[in-house]
């Protein structure tokens, strides 16, 4: 007997099936929004380095009257943040399988695509802790708990980080956790109707409710190591970003192959610019 299809397509063509096709429930996009994107402009036209200057901290001399102050030589430190993250993904929707199947798949992939490629981005946000101040990497902890949270905070507090631009992202099971905290919902500790609130004033994917003023946000694309996912208490300047090709697709007709072609694609760099600007919550992984 022929085959009707090639293998990768098979699962696409009718017998029985659900009227749609049931799409996966994925991680909620969050990184992105959290980090500083005031370098991009600079490098929508062409480049691909940004060159980050950071001016030094002074004390303040005690004046003597009559005695002139004496002036120093500042001395400025540099970073860069490169692009180098170049990412993409093509799909070939073989006129066999579009003609055969019920679904209208390019627009499908089109979506699929497009959310790969933001993840990426997210992915590679996420993974950035590990340049993070060490004394920022906080001691694994079986549950997040109240206390918790407050030594994080203490962690930006003595850093100087402003309240204002911090917030706090979580994965399932920190989440879990977070829920279970009786001082959470207890009106006498917080002054407000719960210390953890969703009044629909964000509109931001993942965005579950709010922490002492930090925004709690939700996604299972936090890094994970052998042992520990880890959770963050970000202030928004700890990460610069740049994404210099945005996500886009682009589509083509493949005339030897009879297929119709989908393919995304984009350009981007992230750099830790302030790294005593955000702490690593290491919560452990459940047996």
């Amino acid at each position: 007997m022929a085959t009707k299809v090639p293998a990768n397509g098979n699962l696409l063509i009718d017998e029985v099936w659900a009227k749609e096709i049931q799409d996966e429930r994925r991680n909620r996009l969050v990184a992105q929004r959290l980090v500083d994107f005031q370098y991009e402009a600079g490098l929508l036209r062409h480049g691909d380095t940004v060159h980050i200057l950071a001016m030094p901290d002074f004390e303040a001399d005690t004046i003597v009257p009559g005695t002139p102050l004496t002036p120093i030589a500042p001395t400025e430190t540099e970073q860069t943040l490169v692009v180098d993250q170049y990412k993409g993904k093509a799909v070939a929707v073989q006129d066999m399988l579009t003609v055969q199947s019920a679904y209208e798949l390019r627009q499908r992939y089109t979506n699929k695509i497009s959310r790969a490629l933001a993840e990426a981005i997210d992915t590679y946000i996420m993974g950035l802790y590990t340049q993070f101040d060490a004394g920022n990497v906080m001691t694994a902890v079986a549950n997040i708990t109240f206390e918790t949270i407050i030594e994080a905070h203490r962690l930006l507090d003595v850093n100087n980080v402003p309240q204002d631009g911090r917030a706090l992202v979580v994965d399932s099971h920190g989440l879990s956790d977070l829920r279970k905290v009786a001082e959470f919902s207890m009106y006498d500790k917080t002054g407000n109707s719960g210390l953890v609130r969703n009044d629909g004033d964000d509109p931001n994917p993942g965005f579950v409710g709010t922490i002492y003023g930090a925004p709690v946000y939700w996604t299972n694309a936090v890094a994970t190591d052998a042992t520990t996912r880890k959770c963050l208490l970000i202030y928004k300047s700890a990460i610069a970003a740049v994404v210099q090709l945005k996500p886009e697709i682009e589509r083509d007709r493949d005339i030897l192959l009879k297929a119709d072609l989908v393919s995304g694609s984009t350009l981007f760099g992230a750099k830790v610019v302030r790294p005593d600007h955000a702490v690593v919550i290491q919560r452990t992984l459940p047996v």
